[in-house]
């Protein structure tokens, strides 16, 4: 069978090794379930160390956190923001352009493996 023949991936695991192939993706979910598992873990056993949803919330009960996207959109609809999300929002905005602005797509997004499955 030729190098072409084979599935997408048959060479890195051939060549890696299963783990090795597919470390990223490990890393990747294991990032987006404790992401989300911070939320749920609130409501499930009053741990609040997330509060709130992906567009909006307090980390530990002060630092808030909001989606940049979401921010502009509130603005754009003619809502007056607050202090604290626009705070959120510039947190967030500087996290993106010191780390990469897919970042939250890739580790954080709980759509990922939604779409994969």
């Amino acid at each position: 069978m030729s190098k072409s023949e084979l599935r997408p991936g048959t060479e890195a695991v051939l060549e890696k090794g299963w783990l090795g192939a597919h470390k990223w993706l490990l890393l990747r979910r294991s990032s987006q379930i404790g992401i989300l598992l911070l939320f749920l873990v609130g409501p499930w056993f009053g741990w609040w160390i997330v509060k709130g949803n992906l567009a909006y919330s307090y980390a530990l009960g002060v630092l808030p956190l909001t989606d940049p996207y979401v921010f502009l959109q509130s603005l754009l609809a003619g809502k007056a923001p607050q202090r604290a999300a626009l705070i959120g929002a510039l947190i967030v905005l500087a996290f993106y352009l010191l780390v990469g602005g897919r970042s939250y797509c890739s580790w954080v997004c709980p759509i990922n493996p939604v779409t994969d499955f």
